[in-house]
């Protein structure tokens, strides 16, 4: 087996080790790896290997300490992945079935209207790969039809972040009054989409307010990645608060980016996530309150904080 590239390897030395086992097993068969990415379906904190061709090396199926799903879609065959769902091997996609004829070539809807609401329609695809309304069919609309792309926009309501993005861009007084709506009223993700797409219309103590409350409640796929970007340049007080105590009191997931994040702030930590000092943000990871309280002591340590002020409080973070 050839030697891995040292990024890899590091990658790799972070896997659970029935996963590690599988990897090498099928490096040792001949299979290679296109990519470890840190993507879905993994979390943040974990991570995904994909493979150049399909698993060999063990039966398709959940045993021995892996889960298996056979997903069959366009990005993967098959994953398999550790009981904690943080750590995957991927497989590549099937090859496509040959059909008797060619398809033809898909005809675009021909006006922007129907541009724009065929982009609203979200599939397996679009959803995973983040793929927003088609705005290039939203700036060349005549008025009659921004008319009609706003009336189907304000109809649907402002559901996740794909509709601000669209709203901002729109930019119509209807448009930002329902902007301003979801910014008040919104769920974590859409009030960070509003943050991201349409920050005048969210006065600094909502800003504020709506990190501090995705911080404290979201999860990562609703909101919490939109908030950690944005507090990595934005960290009042508070925000900075709500920090410590997530990182003290939040699932383990959530936690080490919690903990990453602190270090980047207070000048420690090279980035956001500095895969450099993994192991340490992975002792965060642990749900035992005593290991939780002594990873703590040490963030506090090397940022210069008072952890006795978070340890004897009351426990205030979601999960």
């Amino acid at each position: 087996m050839t030697p891995l590239p040292e990024d890899q390897a590091r990658r790799l030395s972070g896997f659970p080790p029935v996963l590690l086992a599988l990897v090498e097993a099928e490096l040792e068969a001949g299979n290679e790896i296109v990519e470890i990415a840190s993507c879905f379906p993994a979390p943040p904190a974990g991570a995904c290997v994909k493979l150049a061709r399909p698993v060999t090396t063990r039966p398709r199926r959940s045993g021995g300490g892996i889960s298996f799903l056979d997903r069959d879609s366009s990005l993967c065959a098959g994953e398999f992945s550790d009981g904690r769902r943080c750590h995957f091997v991927l497989e590549p996609p099937r090859a496509p079935e040959p059909g008797p004829f060619p398809a033809p070539p898909a005809t675009p809807p021909a006006d922007a209207v129907a541009r724009f609401a065929a982009s609203m329609v979200i599939d397996y695809e679009k959803w995973h790969d983040g793929v927003g309304y088609d705005l290039e069919a939203l700036r060349s609309a005549s008025a009659a039809e921004r008319g009609r792309i706003e009336g189907m926009l304000l109809g649907r309501g402002v559901t996740g972040w794909r509709d601000v993005e669209a709203l901002a861009a729109l930019g119509t007084e209807r448009a930002r009054a329902a902007l301003r709506e979801a910014a008040a009223r919104g769920d974590h993700e859409v009030r960070m989409a509003v943050l991201s797409h349409a920050r005048d219309l969210m006065p600094d103590a909502g800003r504020t307010a709506s990190l501090v409350a995705a911080l404290r409640d979201a999860g990562f796929y609703g909101g919490l990645t939109q908030a950690l970007d944005e507090v990595a340049a934005s960290h009042p007080p508070e925000v900075v608060d709500a920090l410590l105590r997530g990182a003290l009191a939040r699932s383990g997931e959530v936690a080490v980016h919690f903990a990453a994040m602190l270090l980047y702030l207070h000048g420690k930590a090279a980035e956001p996530f500095d895969w450099a000092q993994r192991p340490f943000f992975l002792r965060f990871g642990t749900e035992d309150r005593g290991e939780r309280e002594a990873a703590f002591r040490d963030l506090c340590d090397r940022c210069g904080i008072d952890a006795g002020a978070y340890l004897t409080a009351p426990r205030r973070g979601g999960g």
